[in-house]
């Protein structure tokens, strides 16, 4: 094989990418099992339920405290790009989002495993009329930091999303356009996010290190910084995949290898 491009497969709305680049460094037994566990996919139905997903395992969620009312205007977090896994060929993405009122729009810089390396990219998912728009992606190197931001734009009623290595320099920014209701009025964001999502096909596909710390969290509701009400829970049971609230501020998703 001689491309080096990344190719890009849609499969029932499902994106999974991968590097030519990176199935030439590998033995056709791996290669064959990653691709097995693309096309399983073709298995899953189209339709993405809302959040909660069936492909969220551990996650942590924020809401504005009592007395606070209004939209999120800003959303920012830290983490750690973690070691590879043991086993190449899932898709394990740790991320952070915002989401509407009626968990029908979800703004997310993502960090997804796709097969055999960490990449970093801007993602918005709107369910109804399905919209699935991401940015260009970059791979990023164990032990980067990573910088992802959501800030809302109220003079075009807008969201500017971000995600950075801070090692690097690399960045892409995404506009997101709020939604309006058949009435006309601009869908309201009120929930963040701290997701780990699509279980793996065993443990041995997560990175050894057993965790991801989101940290430096800081949310704003009507341009005031809150300290946020935080709750966790699971879908997937898979390899006991647990959110933490480690402080105001620190969010950590564990899990067993």
């Amino acid at each position: 094989l001689y491309l080096s491009k990344l190719v890009l497969c849609s499969l029932n709305g499902l994106k999974v990418r991968f590097s030519v680049r990176q199935l030439e460094k590998n033995s056709i037994d791996q290669t064959m099992k990653m691709l097995a566990l693309v096309l399983l996919s073709l298995l899953v139905p189209s339709a993405r339920a809302q959040d909660p997903a069936d492909s969220w395992l551990g996650y942590a969620k924020a809401v504005a405290p009592a007395g606070t009312s209004g939209v999120i205007t800003h959303a920012s977090a830290k983490w750690v790009v973690p070691a590879a896994p043991a086993v190449p060929g899932s898709r394990e993405t740790p991320w952070f989002g915002i989401e509407t009122s009626d968990n029908l729009n979800l703004i997310q810089p993502v960090m997804p495993w796709e097969s055999f390396e960490w990449n970093i990219y801007n993602e918005y998912f709107q369910w109804n009329p399905e919209n699935d728009i991401s940015s260009n992606s970059h791979t990023v190197k164990v032990g980067d930091v990573i910088y992802g931001s959501v800030d809302f734009n109220a003079a075009n009623q807008s969201y500017t999303m971000l995600i950075t290595d801070l090692n690097d320099g690399w960045k892409v920014k995404t506009v997101i356009p709020v939604q309006q209701t058949d009435a006309g009025i601009y869908k309201n964001y009120t929930t963040v996010y701290f997701v780990m999502e699509h279980p793996p096909p065993s443990c041995s596909h997560y990175p050894k290190s057993g965790g991801i710390t989101f940290f430096d969290i800081e949310i704003a509701y009507n341009y005031e910084t809150v300290v946020p009400v935080w709750t966790t829970g699971f879908v997937s049971d898979t390899c006991k995949c647990r959110a933490q609230i480690l402080n105001a501020t620190a969010v950590e998703i564990n899990w067993r290898t």
